[in-house]
């Protein structure tokens, strides 16, 4: 989606979008990341079917207001959508958190968020959101090399334990997983179903990186009464999956 693209959509959230970006005073780089950042966001709502209209021409218009959100919708933007969404440069990921504080900060001095909105989106930007992104990220990357079997990258981090892909596992589980307990270099989680599966062969690092009720995304095997990483996706925070 691209800037002008906006004027189409009924919707006061591009509005704000338009005005508050051709306002901006910064160098073009620093403008670049700000129109990157709140066109993904405006993307993430027009991917529900129940904020768009379909225009004559087939396109889908946002024709949800900023009334019509709680702080949901900031939190999953910054802790669910982008991370899965955006593969570019990482930067996008660190000052999303600053971009759209700026921008709701900017739509509260112009009348488009009432006083207790504003304050309850920007609640849920906490300002260490940056060190938290990194968290989780590096994480995503530890959970990776666990299964990743690449012998240069063995010999750089001999910590990590390569899974013996020639055997089959007794045992599937797959999905999003959050983290119950460590019990040493393992970990128990409890799957989609609510159901305890356990222990999984975990790492040092990945067990110093993550937390209990951060959920990771996995396919994992058992072998014997093991269970080892098959394969894996993102790392999120405690809270944003239910």
């Amino acid at each position: 989606m691209w800037l002008d693209e906006l004027l189409q959509h009924p919707s006061d959230i591009t509005k704000s979008a338009i005005e508050f970006l051709n306002e901006l005073e910064f160098t073009e780089k620093t403008k670049n990341i700000y129109r990157t950042v709140i066109l993904l966001f405006i993307d993430m709502l027009c991917s529900d079917p129940d904020s768009v209209e379909e225009a004559e021409d087939g396109r889908f218009l946002l024709v949800t207001d900023w009334n019509d959100y709680g702080s949901g919708v900031i939190s999953n933007f910054i802790d669910w959508w982008l991370p899965r969404k955006w593969i570019g440069n990482e930067i996008i990921l660190f000052r999303a958190p600053t971009v759209l504080r700026r921008w709701l900060t900017w739509c509260y001095k112009k009348g488009y968020l009432g006083k207790r909105r504003y304050k309850s989106f920007i609640s849920v930007i906490p300002r260490n959101k940056v060190k938290e992104i990194k968290r989780l990220q590096e994480a995503a990357h530890k959970l990776f090399l666990l299964h990743t079997p690449d012998p240069e990258q063995w010999e750089e981090d001999s910590k990590i334990v390569p899974i013996d892909i020639f055997k089959e596992p007794e045992d599937w589980d797959e999905g999003y997983m959050k983290i119950l307990y460590f019990e040493g270099n393992s970990a128990y989680l409890e799957n989609e179903e609510g159901i305890k599966v356990g222990p999984v062969m975990l790492s040092k690092e990945l067990v110093e990186l993550l937390r209990p009720g951060d959920v990771i995304n996995v396919v994992i095997g058992k072998f014997g009464r093991i269970w080892k990483v098959l394969e894996s996706g993102n790392v999120y925070a405690d809270g944003v999956i239910d």
